[in-house]
C-alpha cells in the first residue's frame, strides 16, 4: 500500500475498468444519534465544498484501494474528504482510478466499532496516506471527551491536541458542543450549518425582508398621505 497520499499508488491504466460492488448486502445497523450526526455532517461538508468544483465529500461510501498483496480490498468510511477530484456523485471511490486516497476521514465510534476504528482502521487509514483521522463518539460512552484526531507525519498518526482540533485539510475548527460535533470555519469564525439549519436560516432572512418591504411600504403610504394633506392645506 502506499505511504503517501501525494504518491500515485497504481497507474490508472495497470486494471482494466469493471464495476466493483456498491453495496454487500448487510444491512446498516446504526443508533438515531450515530445516523443523525453522520448525516448533519455530510449535510456541512457538502454545503461547505460546494463552491470548489475540485473538492468531495461522501459518506458510508465503499472506499477501494489495492493491499500489500495487490489484493482489492474496500472500507467504508463513515465521513471522508478528498481534494484535488472532481466533485461529483459517485457509487464508490476507488483508489486507482482517482489517483489519490482520502484526505480526511471521520468515524462514528461506538462500543462494537472501539477496537477497529482506534486499532485497524488507524493502521489502514496511515499506510494509504489519510492525512487526517477522526474519531467521534456520538452517546459519550466510548472515548473521555468525545473526539480525537490524529495528523500524518514520516507514515504514523500523532495526536491533534486541543479542545478544538485544527484541520489543515479543510481549514476548519472540529468541536464538540452539547454532545453533537460540529465545524467552524476557521476564516470566517462562524459554524458550519446543517441542511435544516440553512433552510430555516434562509426562511429567517426571507422573513425579515419581507417585514422590511412591507414596512418601508406602510411608510411611503403615511408620506403620501401627509403629502396631500399638507396639500389640501396649502390650497
Amino acid at each position: 500500500m502506499a505511504t503517501s497520499n501525494a504518491q500515485t499508488l497504481r497507474r490508472l491504466d495497470a486494471y482494466p475498468p469493471e464495476r466493483l460492488p456498491e453495496s454487500d448486502g448487510k444491512p446498516m445497523a446504526e443508533t438515531d444519534t450515530h445516523r443523525n450526526q453522520m448525516v448533519d455532517l455530510l449535510d456541512e461538508l457538502r454545503e461547505h465544498l460546494r463552491p470548489h468544483p475540485r473538492r468531495y465529500a461522501s459518506g458510508n461510501t465503499f472506499v477501494y484501494f489495492r493491499d500489500d498483496a495487490d489484493e482489492r480490498q474496500s472500507v467504508a468510511p463513515d465521513i471522508f474528504v478528498v481534494l484535488e477530484v472532481e466533485n461529483k456523485e459517485r457509487r464508490y471511490y476507488n483508489i486507482e482510478e482517482e489517483g489519490k486516497a482520502p484526505d480526511l476521514i471521520i468515524e462514528l465510534i461506538s462500543t462494537g466499532t472501539k477496537l477497529e476504528d482506534l486499532g485497524n482502521k488507524r493502521v489502514l487509514y496511515a499506510s494509504l496516506g489519510v492525512r487526517e483521522y477522526y474519531v467521534f463518539d456520538p452517546t459519550g460512552e466510548v472515548i473521555k471527551g468525545q473526539l480525537r484526531g490524529f495528523r500524518l507525519n514520516d507514515g504514523e498518526y500523532i495526536p491533534i491536541i486541543g479542545s478544538r482540533l485544527q484541520s489543515q485539510v479543510l481549514d476548519v475548527d472540529l468541536v464538540v458542543e452539547q454532545g453533537r460535533l460540529r465545524l467552524y470555519d476557521r476564516n470566517t469564525g462562524q459554524r458550519l450549518l446543517t441542511y435544516e439549519e440553512s433552510e430555516a436560516a434562509r426562511r429567517k432572512a426571507e422573513a425579515e425582508a419581507a417585514l422590511a418591504e412591507a414596512k418601508a411600504a406602510t411608510a411611503e403610504a403615511e408620506i403620501t398621505r401627509l403629502r396631500a394633506e399638507l396639500a389640501k392645506l396649502r390650497g
